[in-house]
């Protein structure tokens, strides 16, 4: 509808009518059969979804950061170590995810001088730098990258960085939240351990369940390392989950909701379809942002099908270019961490009615120039 409030925000993303008249299937206990159903059908249709047949599911109740934190602590053993790549807020969250939970770990960050955010948040890691820590640090038990830093909107070449990690031992832990679904890279072809995602974002579910997706590897490796968490312990969810159970309560209402997301997933097309659209909103926005005169700071061959990072024009702080949109039906979102008062990230994620994507150039213009 016309008069809905479309985000333009990194999540959550607006989603269909279908999907929040999922949540009104009804309640019901998750020890009963129709449950464990539910769950057999989500295990079986998000690999299906991302291309990683071969891949085990485990769905979580939490925000993305709950899958993140499974993997970090289910995918290094006693006395070893992980290598991070860190070139955003969130390889930094997966630095302090390890860090907090007593893993010892390394960051590989591209080359820039002491305390440039904007160079180091704007540079995709070179994969022979991910090579060379590996040399460095033979304790190094998982490698884990962000697919789409979401900070800026920069795609990492994880593909590249999977072949280097396939000629060690290590595991290759791949956060997709932000990725899933909707970029172009198909995480079948890059060789994946553990694959990180969320019912929101990308495949247009409500945000509150989450999931790590397992190679043999992966679910290998899950099984070997020390439980440390009661509530995040994976080996624990794959026990359950394999007999149709969960440790915990989950979000019922929620998985019913990515049910009928992954439905009409499937039914638009699924991954090809999904990636094309999320490319064609890209093209249609970005040349808008380039008639007002908009620079996006990430370079083409490196930006996202999702999300453009923008200078803030002359004159026009955040609060005020975001309180405009907001009047003409779009919410936008700052920047983050030193680049915040020079930045703001406009989202296209999520279900966004294609004449609100066209309008958008002309809400953008009056906001800026009003």
């Amino acid at each position: 509808m016309d008069d809905e409030l479309i985000l333009l925000n990194p999540g959550p993303a607006c989603t269909s009518r279908r999907v929040k008249d999922a949540m009104l299937r009804g309640d019901l206990c998750h020890r009963e059969p129709e449950f464990g159903e539910l769950l057999a059908g989500l295990r079986a249709d998000l690999p299906r979804a991302l291309e990683l047949d071969g891949h085990e599911a485990l769905l979580v109740t939490g925000s993305g950061t709950a899958a993140m934190e499974m993997a970090v602590i289910s995918s290094v053993r006693e006395g070893r170590s992980i290598l991070v790549v860190d070139n955003g807020v969130y390889g930094d969250r997966l630095l302090k995810i390890a860090r907090a939970n007593g893993i010892t770990a390394h960051a590989v960050r591209p080359e820039a001088p002491d305390g440039d955010e904007l160079t180091r948040w704007t540079t995709p890691i070179d994969p022979e730098a991910v090579r060379a820590a590996l040399a460095a640090h033979p304790d190094v038990d998982a490698v884990a990258v962000v697919h789409h830093e979401t900070t800026t909107g920069m795609i990492n070449p994880i593909r590249e960085i999977g072949a280097v990690v396939a000629e060690s031992d290590a595991v290759l832990v791949i956060d997709a939240i932000s990725g899933t679904g909707n970029e172009d890279q198909s995480l079948g072809e890059v060789g994946a351990d553990i694959v990180c995602g969320t019912a929101n974002k990308g495949l247009h579910g409500l945000p509150g369940v989450a999931f790590i997706l397992c190679s043999d590897k992966g679910i290998e490796r899950i099984q070997d390392v020390p439980a440390r968490s009661l509530y995040l312990n994976a080996a624990s969810y794959l026990k359950g989950q394999r007999d149709g159970n969960v440790p915990f309560t989950p979000a019922v209402q929620v998985c019913y909701s990515l049910d009928e997301a992954l439905r009409e997933y499937f039914e638009a097309g699924g991954f090809q379809a999904r990636t094309k659209l999320y490319r064609e909103r890209a093209a249609l926005v970005r040349s808008g942002f380039e008639r007002l005169g908009l620079e996006i700071l990430v370079r083409p061959g490196a930006r996202s099908n999702s999300v453009t990072m923008l200078h803030l024009p002359d004159a026009v702080p955040y609060d005020r270019l975001h309180d405009r949109l907001k009047e003409r039906g779009y919410v936008i979102y700052a920047g983050q961490g030193a680049l915040s008062s020079r930045f703001f990230r406009i989202c296209t994620m999520g279900e966004i009615p294609w004449h609100r994507l066209e309008r958008l150039e002309e809400a953008l213009g009056e906001s800026i120039h009003p």
